[in-house]
């Protein structure tokens, strides 16, 4: 006989409920903090509580850490809205700011900046100081570099820069960011009177007579050059005297760099100025490189295009929450045209720096150290920073965007739309990263972001395990699913858990609390198409229910390995119902899988179980057999994947085809009337099913069944 629990007194659950309060911490759109304000460590804004009529209770101001930089290139922030950046026709990508520091020469309009091939770091700041002119706007000025023949050395050797084979240099601009590029333009100094001509046959943009001087210098024009470009793929130092990044293994590229791709290269240029238009592409680097047959000279070098940036950054800084709390869900709104895409990761921890910092001691031991004392070493003698894995999560793969964009026939309060974050909780620290993808005619655009979340955890840890870790066939199996919970006082306590199925359940055996049956009865089980909620009376207190077992006993089929039981808890008093996932781990000492996924075979069908519910149809309205129901189940698809249903007579003809199904792996079914295309009822007699996956090379199941009057 089962044995049940009495259920909990109503008295004890009211002031419960009344706690009960909606969290929301929202980025961008009208109400949300502003975008930036989470790249600075001024503080990522103020989250708000709302009462249950969606009233603000107070808001709540958000922190953040020094720990994990905010970041982003080249996104858009005008309006509430972020999205990436479109560079304008006619802008000059690399024009500087002529009182930047000495050694510097910046791009302020894409964040990137100018240097020299030459690694000869004292001397940085002198050629970057020279190199600024031919960047400065200001067509009076030039880099200059006389040049003067060794009588003993082939043509083209001698005294000047970039001149003698182990003194070859090239100028490097870095974009920060791979930017749509398609016309480059160089020349020396023009005078506005004698060479009027000349300046008149420039393309768009057009220059200002009046900006050119009184000298002509167009003797010392380029002749022998050579351009190369390089895409987002490359991973560079941050300049010629970067120690970290040499550090890191990175280095600077060199003035023929082969991981750079040659755009242009000439030894034979007769054109004073060099106006170098070709097809629209993504470039982050770009290399300059001059050979110095003689003396010459750039007035200005620009850089223009058009397009939207292909590939942006956005990442917030760390977010400090001030306490541990239990993320609920994540939603956003915004718009991804076709052929664009967003993808919005997250990680969570419970310290501020997801870090850790050693150091060698003096027997070579590694030893702990604090990121002051860390900051205190060499760059070039510092070890590596290691994850904290005990404290912090990886990021989280991207979130399907689909899944978590906001809802407009559902009221906003409500939070019925949305998806469960992906990172672990509770936790005190987050951090999120958007990636953009546009091409040059189209951008993706967010809107605005909303996490939705619990101040107070359900309990300070939920454990889950599944047994057994790994099953032998596609046919249902009886799987054991253990969870473990710790809670400490003021814990709000949870009476539901979920659990994520790659397919119906077949069968709820049991429940279990502590080792006594739960009556299904007075907590019945929802069995939804993939997952499972099974409920027991308000686990809460931290003395009597910390490590009590909830063991949950059912039957399901597993269809691709590594499949994962994914587990969440909540509270059905709570109107937002904000669960909290279960960490993978040892609930019971019984079972020594400690995980969530379970292994299958590997190998074989992937269209797997294929039955028909009779093999006679009379589709004559009696209810009985009046349809033909195939069933089947597909493994080891994890992208979707058209599957296909035709029936078709004993000639071959197709008498009715059921429009392609886009699935993964799952339990699917077909129903078939037994009509044709053109809603005619078929003649009686034999018929073949034809199941076909496309996988490229497909996948046929074929079987035979009768329809008889």
């Amino acid at each position: 006989m089962t044995r049940s629990w009495p259920i909990c007194l109503l008295t004890l659950l009211l002031p419960l409920a009344a706690a009960w309060g909606l969290t929301e911490y929202r980025l961008g759109g009208v109400e949300g903090n502003a975008w930036q304000s989470v790249l600075s460590l001024d503080g990522g804004g103020e989250y708000v509580v709302l009462d249950e009529e969606g009233q603000e209770l107070r808001q709540v101001a958000v922190g953040t850490t020094p720990y994990g930089a905010g970041t982003d290139t080249l996104i858009d922030f005008s309006g509430t809205s972020i999205r990436p950046r479109f560079i304008e026709a006619g802008v000059n990508l690399v024009l500087t700011d002529p009182e930047s520091e000495p050694q510097r020469v910046p791009f302020p309009y894409t964040g990137g900046s100018a240097n020299p091939t030459n690694i000869y770091c004292p001397s940085l700041a002198l050629d970057n100081e020279a190199i600024k002119k031919m960047f400065d706007g200001d067509r009076t000025t030039a880099f200059f570099r006389p040049f003067t023949q060794d009588p003993e050395l082939p043509p083209g050797y001698g005294d000047g820069w970039g001149s003698l084979p182990d003194k070859t240099h090239s100028v490097v601009m870095d974009f920060g960011a791979a930017v749509p590029l398609n016309h480059i333009r160089f020349y020396p100094r023009m005078s506005q009177v004698d060479d009027r001509l000349l300046i008149e046959e420039f393309v768009q943009p057009l220059p200002l007579l009046g900006s050119f001087g009184e000298d002509s210098f167009v003797e010392n024009f380029l002749a022998w050059y050579e351009l190369r470009t390089g895409g987002r793929e490359l991973l560079f130092s941050q300049g010629p005297c970067d120690v970290a990044g040499f550090a890191q293994g990175l280095d600077w590229p060199q003035p023929s760099d082969t991981r750079l791709k040659v755009l242009k290269t000439t030894t034979e240029n007769l054109d004073v100025v060099v106006d170098f238009h070709f097809p629209t592409q993504s470039i982050r680097y770009l290399n300059l490189r001059p050979f110095p047959l003689r003396t010459w000279e750039i007035a200005e070098l620009e850089v223009y295009g058009e397009g939207y940036v292909e590939e942006t950054v956005f990442t917030s800084q760390i977010l400090d929450f001030g306490q541990s709390v239990n993320w609920g869900k994540l939603r956003w709104s915004g718009e991804q045209p076709v052929g664009t895409r967003i993808e919005i990761r997250t990680r969570t921890g419970q310290t501020p720096d997801p870090n850790l910092y050693y150091t060698r001691n003096t027997n070579g031991n590694l030893t702990p150290i604090s990121l002051k004392d860390y900051s205190k070493i060499d760059v070039g003698a510092r070890e590596p920073p290691v994850y904290d894995l005990a404290n912090w999560s990886f990021w989280s793969p991207p979130y399907d965007f689909s899944a978590g964009q906001r809802d407009p026939s559902q009221p906003a309060q409500a939070w019925q739309d949305g998806t469960t974050p992906l990172s672990p909780s509770p936790s005190r620290y987050l951090q999120i990263g958007i990636k953009f993808f546009a091409t040059f005619a189209a951008a993706p655009r967010l809107d605005e972001l909303s996490l939705q979340f619990a101040e107070v955890p359900l309990a300070r840890e939920v454990v889950g395990e599944i047994w057994p870790v790994e099953v032998v066939s596609f046919a249902p199996n009886t799987f054991t699913y253990v969870v473990r919970p710790v809670f400490k006082a003021g814990d709000a306590g949870f009476d539901r858990v979920e659990i994520r199925t790659p397919s119906r359940v077949d069968s709820l055996r049991s429940v279990k609390v502590n080792g006594r049956e739960v009556d299904l009865s007075l907590f019945p089980p929802q069995l939804g198409e993939d997952r499972l909620v099974v409920g027991f009376p308000l686990l809460q207190d931290e003395a009597e229910d910390s490590f009590k077992l909830i063991e949950v006993v059912f039957d399901a089929s597993v269809l691709r390995f590594g499949t994962e039981f994914s587990g969440w808890v909540f509270n059905s008093t709570d109107p937002d119902q904000v669960r909290q996932p279960l960490k993978p781990g040892n609930s019971t000492h019984r079972f020594s899988g400690d995980v969530l996924a379970v292994k299958t075979p590997l190998g074989g069908d992937l269209l797997v179980q294929v039955e028909v519910q009779s093999r006679v149809l009379t589709p004559n309205g009696d209810g009985v057999n009046d349809a033909l129901v195939l069933s089947y189940k597909l493994r080891e698809v994890a992208l979707v994947r058209p599957v296909v249903l035709r029936i078709c007579d004993l000639s071959g003809a197709v008498v009715y085809q059921f429009p392609p199904a886009l699935v993964r792996s799952g339990a699917f079914q077909y129903r078939w009337d037994g009509r044709d295309q053109a809603g005619q009822q078929v003649p009686p007699g034999t018929y073949l099913y034809e199941l076909t996956l496309d996988r490229g090379q497909d996948e046929r199941k074929v079987g035979a069944f009768a329809v008889a009057y």
